[in-house]
């Protein structure tokens, strides 16, 4: 492989994307050492090890199994995957075994995780769950995004799956007060793969998707992710005022939900049909998917750092 060929390869591991999925899982490790949980920094790296080989062959996967769909997709900087397969089909097998690879990967690390600190193997199992469940997300037979189980998909990937993956390596389980947090991250993740979608409605229409935005249109996508981000404000902020997550105070929490809330409510008041404009509101409501998962994230920190 020559360095052009190894600088395209690189690429289609879209490697800064993983960031979607380290946030979430530290949410989840820090949420779980805020309420008890003891744990070291060799297990956190150890675990994110594992989730991460397993989010970096979803990478390579989807643009293997989407190639034939994403010709009619112009990528943006949010979607339409990274468009190398287009431009260098000569690629695909490589993708193709770079994420069975990755997949191997986390499943080895996993296993070395469960056997060196003596965790239950049902944590292997949520795992290899995760590495299948990113794997059929574009590959047949089941090819979710697809067959209408796209959204679904993404919400347990980014709301149970990688915060879940952080909880079970600092506490040892998933219990209730986890399921609690994933509820507001499932509606978050709802709002992520909805403003991903506005941009490629025509692209995954073409291309066979089958996705929420393709069949209802890009002003039904603003008002259900303004709606999930509602509910995700709302369950925060009842969160906050029950005191659910005692000692952690969820005030500050319930208090950052606003700013991707009022995000989706403005986009969803300069909602269009048009692809050009929707691409603007799309992008920030992203943008504030992260900005609310940044800010969380270093809420935990500065609370662990005080208790």
């Amino acid at each position: 492989m020559d360095t052009s060929a190894l600088r395209e390869f690189i690429r289609l591991g879209r490697f800064r994307f993983l960031l979607s999925g380290f946030i979430p899982f530290t949410a989840g490790a820090l949420l779980a050492f805020l309420l008890g949980a003891r744990f070291t920094p060799a297990q956190f790296l150890i675990g994110y090890a594992a989730m991460a080989a397993a989010h970096l062959s979803v990478h390579y996967s989807n643009d293997y199994f989407d190639a034939d769909a994403d010709r009619f997709v112009e990528p943006t900087a949010i979607s339409g995957g990274s468009g190398v397969l287009a431009t260098s089909p000569d690629l695909k097998p490589a993708a193709f075994w770079a994420a069975v690879a990755l997949m191997a990967v986390s499943v080895l690390i996993g296993y070395a995780f469960v056997t060196v600190y003596a965790y239950p193997i049902i944590f292997l199992v949520f795992g290899i769950a995760g590495n299948l469940l990113g794997w059929f997300y574009t590959a047949p037979p089941l090819a979710l995004a697809y067959h209408k189980l796209g959204e679904v998909a993404n919400m347990i990937t980014f709301g149970l799956l990688m915060p879940g993956a952080g909880y079970f390596v600092a506490m040892g389980t998933l219990d209730a007060a986890f399921f609690a947090f994933a509820l507001p991250l499932c509606l978050y993740g709802l709002v992520f793969i909805t403003s991903v979608e506005i941009p490629d409605m025509e692209g995954d229409f073409a291309g066979g998707k089958r996705t929420l935005v393709v069949r209802k249109g890009r002003i039904f996508g603003f008002g259900l992710a303004a709606l999930a981000a509602t509910l995700a404000t709302a369950a925060l902020t009842f969160f906050a005022l029950t005191g659910v997550f005692a000692p952690v105070d969820f005030r500050p929490v319930a208090l950052i939900s606003f700013i991707p809330l009022g995000i989706a409510l403005w986009g969803f008041s300069n909602r269009s049909p048009e692809r050009a404009p929707a691409l603007r509101y799309a992008t920030a409501n992203i943008m504030g998917y992260f900005i609310f998962q940044g800010l969380v994230v270093l809420y935990f920190v500065l609370a662990a750092s005080q208790a």
